[in-house]
């Protein structure tokens, strides 16, 4: 499946906001791709009778719009034809914006699959709006933490399986967890190898090893945005269904509002690449736990890692669970 080509197969429909060109999803009889004469990307759903009661009402979201049991007037295979359909439109003309709309429902189209139910189609829909509903939250990370966490997946050995391990939720303490093994990602865009930490990621449990990466990023016109890296990563896995719709949803519940901006941002993919290096929790400096009151909490402090000797990811830990995918 790949409806981004099959957006891109389109041509501008005339000047009329209830006329949609369209083409059919192959395999997927009850799903078309569409574009009406702004532009705006479109899904949609044909319903083979009016559908009563949903709780999911019609919306219209910063980005998305849903409306449900719309008669449309759609132009396919070089004829006009009438029919009723729940038309989700992404009203965006960046052209970023749009490839993950478009990746994005192309999870619905699977998740509802060829021959759906009512329930079916109503709690996929509501799981697609959740996700869109995300790009109105403030964000939880700087495009510069998720990038650099973005780039440790695509140079891994097996990012498919490091996905595995990555925060489901942004505020998580930490970026990967394996239980006794963790990564936590840390980058730097002045060159020092100077990183907040909180106190609980350098003082992890007595039986957790705790590997800290620290990466130096350079923004820069010709470099790779989160796109790319995405773009990467999605390659290198096969474009594993669950995987790749987890890689996306991560990606809007982090940058949330400032999605639009951040997936634009560029940085030197070289400099990250050469900088890239690992440290054990147990050799940086820290405020040990015991001398953080019972009733302080939330503590974060810098500290410097230059003096200290990094080490390999496959050799620091017995089990080598986690580490050995670096």
């Amino acid at each position: 499946m790949n409806l981004i080509a099959l957006y891109d197969s389109l041509s501008l429909p005339e000047n009329d906001v209830k006329v949609f060109n369209a083409i059919a999803v192959p395999e997927y009889p009850n799903f078309r791709v569409a574009i009406d004469f702004e532009g705006n990307s479109i899904l949609l759903l044909s319903v083979s009778k009016r559908i009563k009661d949903l709780s999911l009402k019609n919306f219209r979201l910063k980005y998305l719009q849903l409306e449900q049991n719309l008669d449309c007037k759609i132009y396919e295979n070089d004829s006009f034809k009438f029919q009723t359909f729940t038309v989700i439109t992404f009203r965006c003309s960046d052209r970023n914006l749009q490839e993950y709309f478009i990746r994005i429902s192309e999870s619905l189209v699977k998740t509802v699959g060829q021959n759906p139910t009512q329930q079916k189609i109503i709690d996929s829909l509501k799981k697609f709006v959740e996700v869109f509903k995300t790009l109105t939250d403030s964000p939880t990370n700087t495009v510069n933490g998720l990038w650099s966490e973005l780039f440790l997946i695509e140079n891994s050995t097996n990012p498919k399986e490091l996905i595995n391990y990555w925060h489901n939720l942004p505020e998580e303490k930490f970026d990967f967890n394996a239980g006794k093994e963790r990564i936590e990602v840390k980058s730097s865009s002045s060159f020092e190898r100077k990183h907040i930490f909180s106190a609980e990621q350098l003082n992890p449990p007595s039986d957790t090893q705790v590997l800290i990466a620290s990466v130096f990023l350079k923004q820069h016109n010709s470099g790779n945005n989160i796109q790319y890296l995405i773009d990467r990563i999605s390659e290198k896995i096969d474009y594993d269904f669950d995987t790749v719709e987890k890689l996306n949803i991560i990606v809007f519940r982090t940058l949330g509002s400032s999605l639009e901006y951040s997936i634009s941002v560029k940085f030197d993919y070289d400099i990250a690449q050469q900088s890239l290096r690992f440290y054990r929790h147990q050799d940086i400096d820290k405020i040990e736990v015991f001398n953080i009151p019972n009733n302080v909490t939330e503590v974060k402090y810098k500290s410097d890692l230059s003096h200290i000797k990094p080490v390999l990811p496959n050799l620091i830990y017995e089990k080598n669970i986690l580490f050995k995918l670096l």
